[in-house]
């Protein structure tokens, strides 16, 4: 069934038009005809079944069958990563997006191969990936920063920042007993590992570090294995998943 990102879908809606990108990818990509049924997503935890009244040349008239809100996350958690080279950083964050994470704080560190970001194409691939897994969070992307600024925002927006390294290559996610409350935020280090700073700052700032796997991965597998390793915890405290 063909998925359709609409940020503006409330529950009152029943007819609605569709335009822009969305109509262009569900008319002349997904090729839908007057009778088929897509899915509505909002990003805002809320999913809705339509189905195509009329096709125009620029719209197409929709009517809700179904309506699912206040879909949320009961076990969110967020992911900062370095900035990566080659794009590893979309795998990432689209990876990421279809395990659940609510929020992405991108850093620049010493070693980091790349100090910006195309911040308008990761938010394409973040949309897209909810509307391939039928996530009903479109995840936030925060600017890129460095890691002091990192773990102070990290913790504003109530995460507990959780460091993925070799540093404690005994103890494991399951090892910390986390609350079923807990918002984690996993930090995932450069291709070039921390400076010795960074590591200095970490442990200063009391950075719980955990090991994620007996062998050394790339930094985007990193994330997206302890995203996965978050989503097999949450769920068997019952958890996670949406309600």
């Amino acid at each position: 069934m063909p998925s359709v990102y609409f940020p503006n879908l409330t529950s009152s809606d029943r007819i609605l038009i569709l335009s822009g990108d969305e109509f262009h990818h569900l008319a002349r990509v997904a090729r839908v005809r007057v009778g088929d049924v897509v899915k509505l997503n909002n990003g805002k935890g809320m999913l809705a079944r339509a189905r195509v009244m009329e096709i125009g040349k620029r719209e197409a008239k929709l009517e809700i069958d179904e309506l699912m809100a206040n879909m949320q996350f009961p076990a969110p958690y967020a992911i900062a990563f370095s900035l990566l080279k080659n794009r590893h950083d979309e795998l990432l964050v689209e990876k990421c997006t279809e395990l659940g994470a609510g929020q992405f704080f991108p850093m620049v560190c010493d070693f980091s191969i790349r100090k910006s970001a195309n911040d308008s194409r990761l938010e394409r691939i973040a949309l897209a990936a909810i509307k391939q897994c039928d996530n009903p969070i479109l995840p936030v992307l925060e600017q890129p920063t460095e890691l002091k600024a990192v773990l102070v925002k990290a913790r504003e927006y109530g995460y507990t920042p959780i460091l993925c390294s070799e540093l404690k290559p005994d103890l494991w996610l399951d090892d910390l007993k986390l609350p079923a409350e807990t918002k984690p935020c996993f930090f995932i280090g450069p291709e070039g590992g921390w400076s010795e700073s960074e590591i200095g700052l970490l442990q200063q700032e009391n950075v719980t570090s955990i090991s994620i796997g007996h062998l050394i991965t790339r930094a985007e597998t990193a994330a997206i294995t302890i995203a996965a390793q978050w989503v097999a915890y949450a769920n068997r405290l019952r958890t996670s998943g949406t309600k």
